[in-house]
Parts: C-alpha cells; structure tokens; sequence
C-alpha cells in the first residue's frame, strides 16, 4: 500500500504461523555516501536503536526480550534495514517501537561516543579478515564510476570525527517516508496493523527525496592485481561486471554461476579442487544490484598455484561458451537454486526479507515469479549469458598472498 507521504507497505499474512517479523526497509546505504561521510550509513544504522523518542535508552531492546523477540539491522551497499521477530502477540507493539526509532531518534551524545569505539573496533577486525579486505579491494577496481564501489564498513577517520550534527543531518536527507517500506509476515490482523501503520509510518512528514546515486557501471577492461599480507594462504576474488536487477539476464546469471562454482557439482569444484587439488576452496556467486551487478568467484589456495588457477577458471567459461552444458547440470543447478529459493521462505522473517528486498529494488513481482523464470532456462540462455558478459579482457582479479610469497 502506498501512503500520501511516500512511504510503502506490505503485508503478508500466514495465520498458520505463530510468529511475525516486521522489517522496516531504509534506501540509503554507502552508496548515497560522499568520500567524507564512508561509513556514515552503518553508523546510523548502529545508533537507530540507542533510544527515540518514547522508547528511551534500552528500553525498546528490553521490550523486545521481555516478548520473546529478537531485534537488528544489517547495512548492504543500497539500503539499510532494521527488522523484529516476534511471536504473534507482539507484532503490533514491534511496529510501533520501529516507527518511533524511524522518526524519533534521539541520538544522545554519549551513546555516539560510546558507539564510536565498538564500530572502530569492528572495522579493524574487518580489515583484519583476507576475504573482506579483497571484497573491498575488488569492488574498487570493477567499479571505476559506480557508487556501487564505495565501502559498507567504512573508515575509522570519518567514524572518529563525525559529528552529531552530521549524523543528524544525514538521518534527515534520507530516512525519508518515500525512501521507506515496511515489510510484515507472519500471523496477525491485516485491518489492525494496516489501521497502526497508517497511523505511525503514513503520518510521516512527506519530505523532498534527494537524487539517486549513479549505479551503472560502463563495460570496461579489467585489472589484475596481486596483493601481500600477513595471511597464511591464497585468497583469490576474480569477476566481472553482470546485469542490473531489472534486467532479465538475472535469470540466466544465478544460474550460470551456479553451474560454474555452486557447490561441489559445479564445474570450478570439480576441476580445481577434485581433479587438479588446485584450491582449498571455491566458489562462485552474482551479486545483484539496482545499478550494474557483478560476477565473482571466490578462491582459496596455495600461492604456487595462482597463474594455473586463473588459466582454469578461464578454460572452464569458455567451454561452457565453445561446448555448452549437458541437461543434467542444467537441471542440477535449477533444483539447487529452487530448494535454496524455497528454505529462504520458510520463515516470517524470510518471507519479509525477500519480499521487501525486491520491492525496494523496483521488482516486486520477482519473488512470485523467480522459480518460473529459473525453470525456463535453457543450455542457450547459459552460453548467450557467458557470450555476452564474460570476455578475457573484462575479467578483475584481485589476489591477496602471504608476504613470504613475495621473495
């Protein structure tokens, strides 16, 4: 439901259910974040719940327990999200904790500066971590325009001398009702909680929405850069620039990667690992955007072996471009993504997740649709996906090795 404000709701009922979860869905992320303001948004997002206006300092937190829920939020490159599970009973006492949060937040001065420290600390330990730090290091290099190439956790500079004022202000340009969607599943009366939200969220302030960030990235050649650190093995990310989240190759890309690296069946496993004892690990993922998506695949080895496993992963895509694939990894990729898809959904929380996700993203009708467009694959869709994103040239990979490895 759309409200005179802007903002979005959604409600999904299941009276067989004896829980609930509402989420409420914010867009803005690092991607709406000026090199001043890096990670600025996951911040925000660890402050929303240290008081508001009446639900002061821990006492939402206290409710929450108190209920039998739980509560969080979570920062992804494009939105921020903050969610309740809940058993039934508690849902409507949960939406109006979550609107008070999204409206009246207090932002008290020593709960910054205490805040400060914890997301410091969490950032060095990111950094601290191989495979996030070649993450970072990845989106850098794939994304040369694209605000998509700006950092989630941030840098301690910005979070050490950011001021309230500053936090406020930020909180004010984006968490806006038109940049809002309320997501509820579970077991509860669709004229009650319509009749709450229209009163909490759809009282909103209608506001002026800032310009949306610049997401789509040009199709350029890629770099290849090798790192060292004081890591114990091979940490490798390699990929490509892939379709946009409206795009109908989203289709074809989950499961062309899934053939490619999606668990030990998958053509990457089976010939570095299995046959070649190549890496200790692989795998491939396609991470959707409302801008340019990308194509990556992570892997995990033996220094030693960095050129054959570049050389291999190249091989395998252009045999799935040259030969093709048999019927059967077709369909053993299309189960594995349908019972994937399936036990995503097996829960309130779940359901809400995905369903305010692709409403957020401007593709509501996916979620209803997905299986279908994925059981409609075929070995053509597969090779016209390769043919059409993948080429030698296009290909970044960013390889972080142990310092010894220099010598």
């Amino acid at each position: 439901m759309k409200y005179e404000n802007g903002f979005t709701s959604v409600l999904i009922n299941d009276r067989n259910s004896l829980t609930a979860a509402a989420i409420v869905f914010v867009r803005a992320g690092p991607v709406d974040e000026k090199p001043s303001q890096s990670g600025l948004s996951h911040f925000l997002e660890h402050l929303m719940f240290k008081g508001s206006k009446n639900y002061r300092g821990n006492l939402m937190s206290r409710n929450v327990e108190n209920m039998g829920g739980y509560i969080n939020a979570a920062t992804a490159k494009e939105f921020t999200m903050y969610y309740i599970n809940i058993q039934k009973d508690g849902l409507e006492e949960s939406i109006k904790m979550l609107a008070d949060t999204m409206q009246n937040p207090l932002f008290p001065q020593d709960e910054i500066d205490r805040e400060r420290k914890v997301v410091i600390e969490e950032i060095q330990r990111h950094f601290d971590n191989p495979a996030a730090v070649i993450y970072e290091k990845f989106y850098e290099t794939l994304y040369a325009e694209s605000a998509l190439k700006n950092s989630i956790i941030g840098i301690p500079q910005v979070i050490a001398n950011v001021s309230r004022e500053e936090i406020y202000g930020y909180y004010k340009t984006h968490y806006i009702p038109a940049k809002m969607i309320v997501v509820v599943s579970g077991n509860f009366d669709e004229t009650s909680v319509e009749k709450l939200i229209g009163e909490t969220f759809g009282k909103f302030e209608e506001q002026s929405t800032p310009p949306d960030p610049m997401l789509f990235e040009k199709f350029h050649d890629g770099k290849d850069i090798i790192e060292y650190g004081k890591v114990e093995t091979g940490y490798m990310l390699t990929g490509f620039l892939g379709p946009a989240i409206n795009e109908k190759d989203i289709y074809a890309a989950d499961t062309a990667v899934n053939i490619l690296g999606g668990g030990k069946s998958s053509r990457l496993y089976k010939a570095m690992y299995e046959k070649k004892h190549l890496v200790y690990s692989t795998a491939s993922c396609f991470m959707t955007e409302k801008g340019t998506g990308s194509i990556c695949i992570m892997s995990v080895f033996d220094s030693k072996n960095l050129k054959k496993i570049k050389d291999e992963i190249r091989k395998q895509i252009e045999d799935i471009i040259d030969c093709g694939i048999a019927e059967g990894e077709l369909n053993r990729a299309k189960l594995s993504i349908k019972t994937g898809w399936n036990f995503s959904l097996e829960t309130p929380f779940g359901i809400a997740d995905n369903t305010g996700y692709w409403h957020l993203m401007g593709n509501p009708e996916f979620v209803a649709e997905y299986i279908k467009k994925i059981e409609s694959m075929t070995v053509g869709d597969i090779i016209g996906f390769f043919k059409k994103y993948y080429s030698p040239a296009a290909v970044s990979s960013i390889a972080l090795l142990p310092s010894v490895a220099a010598g």
